[in-house]
């Protein structure tokens, strides 16, 4: 059976569930269709999608027709979501393009087009609302070639034949011969997007969908896919369901993909699913378990997604009620991080902050509702702030190296500039012969990462990293050692470079009455914007331009006074691009890349048993590898030679053994007595241990602790208190554990507190919990064997240095609860 994965793409408004809704009840897949308006549509079935009437997130049906199997996916419309829209691009056979015949191309449309020509989709384009139109279908078809493509086709005209001829030479060649195309080459050129058919009618009526349907089965390839498995990732939703479109091979339930196990697979029809014995190539199905895929990712065979040409360039912190730490809040925030990436979510450890990129209001109001609702914690947002970016300007070199006590790495990159829009480029050109396989594969994992440029501390984009080469350590090196010095030679290289920085661009469109031009005009001037004149329509003169996004982040109302309210600023898309203020956006951002804790430039190396740091314009002086002094090419030259009886005894007699020189006097080594005496050892007495806990670490980490510590964060603290106690009293070990009290006036200083043998300790205001247990550490490393137990990638330098070794979260949570388990396996367990 051949299947089909369409998606349903328009301006908001255009009528795309409502279409949807007529495709499942012209397929006979629902009895009765749904509408909007009456909040009973199969697709919309959120609470905020079904009170707001618009679709917020991609969801997914299926349905059959002339014997296909036709996946359907609705996305959102309204611009605030587009990046969720863009997302189910890569998984698309063919787009469904709406226009609304009431209001032809929009600028939003336009954008949309532009993504599909981005991701080379096959388009068909269904024009809507033709029972409610004042426009006639000619008047939409010139508005369709004027702003989408010359090559639309009206396949209800009667010169439709005629102008497909004109479309390339062989299909006029075959219309000259025989008077008609034959269906190959009509599939062929619209998968080269070389023409788009244009269909009319109205979903709300059920007019012309059976015949969009038909183009859909009949214009679609039926596709051959590998045997080898591949998928992408293309949606997660709120439940942590992987949606994915199979791309290749087979899938069953426990099948291990990536080096996680699938436990589910299931088939959705908007909230209802089946679960399926197996997936095959072309199934667009939802993976359920323990998994850590994240959206856009490729699966198997399949790479991960390329750069997203849509993306939110404002930046907002989250406003907290008072009392309320940012840190219970973080744990919902990376969850919603998971689902959307593009959020951009990040945790300001020197503010106590959360911020994230929006694409607009009605996004905020969005995320505002569903945050309170799962949380309880009613949020809002400063003002937007625009988000940067950094490149590079020349390939430069790299080295970063990881070597506090009982660790070691060393990983040496190369960057490159790529063009604008590329993203991030990671690629293997190791030149180190007996690097395992397990190894560069930890390595390559560890470069996929946001990386922070050293201008503004803004993310790397457009850049390819060359993984060249690495040196690791049987015993000590583990893929965190690898994560540090992988990230540490991506920073350095950019130190020692030149970057640049690069900020978002309005493409716009400007409609001004004649009389206010001139004022118009010289506003544009005066914010440096790049722009023309495009066409003068009655009494509006409409301009097109490019200009910055933080210039014109309030100039829609400035607009509106300029023209008396008659102004209209449509942005139309965003793109980025070099800053022509670099130095002065540079200065006021006040970043020191050398003081970036989370993201450092130089590198930790190892002497006389402790580590200490190297700067990044000294690294290369200490490096272990020269991989630039190796050459990455073997070659092979197979020659023929012919040897002599001679030459085949000779090489006989030295195989076996007759290679000595007989003539020669071989006088015998004269035996030395083994001095069997041995000199007594002094053996170092072992440390006892010392485990040193971050309490609050722990609350928001532990999944027996989070959810509680929501409702009740004293309950939560005396729930870790009783079981670490409990802890330590089964393992007879010294234990520390620090809550993080600075942000509370009223506390003068530290307060300590002992729980039978259990140290509880209260940090001063100003002080955090990990400046005081990085004082800790180093206070108790001469007298004990120190663990210290933290999620926190801050601290982890420090700690490190000072030969303690690291705990995370989850772990001790896993020690803890065993430990309880085991020493009250006989009563209830008391945590």
């Amino acid at each position: 059976m051949k299947k089909i994965t369409i998606g349903i793409l328009a301006h908001v408004d255009a009528g795309k569930t409502t279409c949807i809704e007529s495709m499942l009840y012209t397929s006979h897949e629902i009895k009765k269709a749904g509408r909007v308006d009456h909040q009973d549509s199969m697709l919309d079935y959120d609470v905020q999608e079904r009170e707001r009437g618009i679709t917020i997130y991609s969801k997914q049906t299926r349905f059959q027709w002339n014997g296909c199997e036709i996946y359907v996916i609705d996305t959102p419309g309204h611009i605030d979501f587009s990046t969720e829209m863009e997302r189910s691009l890569q998984v698309l056979d063919l787009a469904i393009l709406l226009i609304n015949a009431q209001d032809g191309v929009q600028a939003h449309t336009e954008t949309i087009w532009e993504c599909l020509t981005r991701y080379h989709i096959p388009t068909i384009i269904f024009v809507n609302k033709m029972d409610i139109s004042f426009r006639t279908q000619d008047e939409l078809m010139a508005d369709l070639e004027k702003k989408l493509s010359d090559n639309c086709v009206d396949m209800d005209g009667a010169d439709h034949e005629e102008k497909l001829a004109m479309v390339n030479d062989e299909m006029l060649n075959a219309y000259s011969e025989k008077g008609t195309i034959p269906l190959s080459l009509l599939q062929e050129s619209l998968y080269k997007r070389e023409w788009f058919p244009v269909y009319f009618g109205s979903a709300l009526k059920h007019e012309g969908i059976a015949a969009l349907l038909d183009a859909v089965t009949d214009l679609a390839f039926d596709r051959e896919y590998p045997d080898e498995f591949g998928a992408r990732v293309f949606k997660i939703n709120e439940d942590g369901i992987v949606m994915v479109k199979i791309t290749g091979g087979m899938l069953r339930p426990k099948d291990v993909v990536n080096d996680e196990k699938i436990d589910q697979i299931r088939s959705y029809s908007g909230e209802k699913y089946t679960l399926l014995h197996q997936a095959q190539a072309g199934d667009v199905v939802g993976l359920k378990g323990n998994l850590s895929m994240r959206t856009g990712q490729g699966l198997g065979f399949e790479k991960d997604q390329q750069e997203s040409l849509l993306s939110a360039c404002l930046e907002y912190d989250l406003l907290l009620p008072a009392g309320t730490d940012a840190l219970m809040l973080w744990p919902y925030c990376e969850k919603l991080a998971r689902e959307d990436p593009q959020l951009q979510l990040t945790y300001h450890e020197h503010s106590k902050t959360i911020s994230l990129s929006l694409m607009g209001e009605v996004q905020k109001e969005i995320l505002q509702k569903k945050i309170e609702e799962q949380t309880g914690i009613h949020v809002g947002f400063t003002q937007g702030k625009v988000v940067f970016r950094e490149t590079i300007e020349n390939e430069e070199y790299g080295v970063g190296h990881f070597e506090p006590l009982r660790h070691y790495a060393e990983v040496h990159v190369l960057l490159d500039p790529l063009p604008a829009g590329s993203g991030i480029r990671i690629v293997n050109e190791n030149r180190i012969e007996n690097l395992s396989l397990g190894w560069q594969q930890q390595i390559m994992n560890a470069l996929h990462y946001r990386h922070r440029g050293v201008l503004t501390g803004s993310e790397l984009t457009d850049v390819k990293i060359c993984f060249i080469a690495a040196r690791g350590n049987q015993k000590h090196t583990s893929a965190q050692d690898f994560s540090q010095a992988a990230r540490r030679a991506v920073r350095q290289a950019l130190r020692k470079g030149r970057s640049i920085l690069l900020e978002p661009y309005y493409e716009f469109e400007i409609g001004t009455p004649a009389g206010s031009l001139s004022r118009v005009l010289y506003e544009l001037d005066q914010m440096k914007a790049d722009f023309e004149i495009s066409s003068s329509e009655d009494d509006m003169t409409i301009i097109r331009g490019k200009g910055a996004v933080r210039l014109f982040m309030n100039f829609q109302s400035s607009l509106y006074a300029l023209t008396k309210g008659r102004g209209r600023f449509i942005p139309r898309s965003i793109s980025y691009g070099a800053c022509r203020e670099q130095a002065q956006i540079v200065e006021q951002s006040g970043y020191d890349p050398d003081s970036d804790l989370r993201n450092p430039t130089g590198s930790v190396f190892c002497a006389q048993g402790s580590g200490y740091y190297v700067p990044y314009d000294e690294v290369e002086e200490h490096m272990h590898l020269h991989p630039l002094e190796i050459e990455n090419t073997t070659t092979y030259k197979a020659v023929r030679y012919t040897i002599n009886d001679e030459e085949a005894k000779r090489v006989f007699e030295m195989t076996s053994g007759r290679n000595q020189n007989e003539k020669k006097k071989v006088i015998p080594h004269k035996k030395v007595k083994a001095d069997l005496s041995f000199e007594e050892v002094k053996i170092e007495p072992k440390k006892p241990q010392c485990l040193i806990v971050d309490g609050y670490n722990m609350i928001y980490s532990w999944s027996s602790l989070k959810d509680l510590a929501r409702v009740d964060y004293d309950a939560a603290r005396e729930r870790l208190i009783d079981a670490l106690s409990n802890y330590q009293g089964y393992k007879g070990i010294e234990v520390y554990v620090v809550f993080d009290a600075y942000r509370r006036a009223e506390n003068p200083g530290v307060r300590n507190e002992i729980r039978g043998k259990l140290n509880i300790v209260f940090t001063k205001y100003g002080q955090t919990a990990d400046s005081y247990i990085e004082r800790l550490v180093h206070d108790l490393k001469k007298k004990y064997s120190l663990i210290v137990a933290t999620s926190d990638g801050l601290i982890q330098n420090a700690i490190l240095a000072q030969g303690a070794t690291r705990l995370s979260a989850r772990e001790l949570e896993g020690r803890v609860m065993r430990t309880n388990t085991l020493a009250f396996g006989h009563m209830n367990n008391p945590f």
